[in-house]
């Protein structure tokens, strides 16, 4: 059997679920029936060494070189014609025509591939430029956020998603987003849910060990700290707890723009002794290992890695109703919180630390391999 060459294509490396979710798709591609590669438009990112080591890493070196111009276009020009190319791409309502100026015809990458995925979607700039400067049999676009909270350009991804054979989503209720936007498209849409190696995820958890206090509740929440997130929420959420008298720690392992707010704002709200903004890690495992509850607060998701990494330990979850949400239905011990009430999200927290780990096999992973291996 002849093995088909397979290309990721995605933004940089950084420890985010998309990310991840990429890492764990490539150890679990059969090698017997697929090549995979790996291209990066920034080569970047503290999970570039997970990549595995058989996977062939290409740099979009054009788009990494132009990047300045093509994320702030006014502020990076070097010439008239690109602050001109760009504002008349705005009156028409789409980018595609600066993407087109900036980077032309270049190719990055020479070879051909059976497959080639524009993996980090919906992005105007790689969704464009993955069917026109990507030498490909299929392509596949993947979705990975819930469309009716992210921003998306439906002129820009009208025109590319003709493009493409498949349209990957995440989870559920992500694809139900997706079709109410984009009902042209719907049949061409299935769900590829996120893949998880739990054996991959519990070693790891033994790398170092976590500061457990003396009869203290451990909270684990990991994610970006930015708004959607929902870092502030956890200060509310942390500030109700105490009020209870619950003695607990918990960890928030991630960093962005407003770890620093959220830090001065813990210590301003009386919580820092119990609510820890630990910042990024590679390798956030361990501390949910140790957890007695797990907690996604966020305000909006596509399918949300982390929370069913969490799952991987058997750990009880909390959880705001987002998309991908779903994939927690049915559980005994997990709880799905309707809103982002801190009085709530409180005592979803109380009663998830009374309730146990399940026992969880070896492997979670949905395995959703052979809608790959059927393109």
């Amino acid at each position: 059997m002849k093995k088909r060459s397979i290309l990721f294509c995605i933004n940089y490396m950084h420890t985010g679920g998309v990310e991840k979710s990429l890492l764990a798709l490539l150890r679990a591609l059969p090698r017997d029936r697929f090549e995979p590669h790996v291209a990066l438009m920034q080569n970047k990112g503290e999970l570039l060494p997970d990549i595995p080591s058989d996977v062939p890493v290409h740099i979009l070196r054009s788009i990494e070189r132009e990047k300045p111009r093509l994320g702030f276009p006014l502020r990076h020009a070097t010439d008239i014609a690109g602050p001109l190319s760009y504002l008349a791409a705005k009156v028409r309502g789409t980018l595609i025509p600066y993407y087109r100026h900036i980077l032309g015809d270049r190719r990055d990458i020479s070879r051909h591939f059976d497959i080639a995925v524009s993996y980090q979607g919906p992005s105007q700039l790689l969704d464009w430029y993955v069917p026109t400067h990507i030498d490909a049999d299929v392509y596949v676009s993947w979705v990975h956020f819930d469309l009716a909270r992210s921003f998306v350009n439906p002129r820009t991804q009208r025109a590319v998603y003709p493009l493409y054979k498949r349209i990957f989503i995440v989870s559920e209720s992500a694809r139900d987003s997706f079709c109410r936007i984009f009902p042209d498209f719907t049949d061409h849409t299935d769900v590829f849910h996120n893949l998880v190696d739990a054996t991959h995820v519990r070693t790891m958890s033994q790398a170092y060990e976590v500061e457990r206090p003396e009869g203290a509740a451990i909270i684990c929440t990991v994610g970006r700290m930015t708004t959607q997130k929902a870092p502030d929420i956890a200060i509310r959420v942390a500030a109700e707890l105490k009020l209870r008298g619950m003695k607990f720690r918990w960890y928030w392992v991630g960093a962005d723009e407003m770890l620093e707010p959220c830090r001065r704002e813990a210590e301003k709200t009386g919580v820092a002794d119990s609510l820890h903004f630990v910042g990024l890690k590679s390798n956030p495992y361990p501390y949910m290992a140790a957890a007695d509850v797990y907690v996604q607060p966020s305000r909006w998701e596509g399918y949300c890695i982390t929370l069913a990494e969490a799952r991987a330990f058997g750990l009880p979850t909390v959880c705001t109703d987002f998309a991908g949400a779903e994939q927690t239905a049915g559980l005994p011990n997990a709880q799905i919180v309707k809103s982002l009430n801190p009085a709530e999200l409180a005592g979803a927290i109380v009663r998830g630390v009374a309730m146990p780990r399940l026992e969880v096999p070896d492997s979670v992973t949905v395995n959703d391999i052979q809608k790959l291996i059927d393109l």
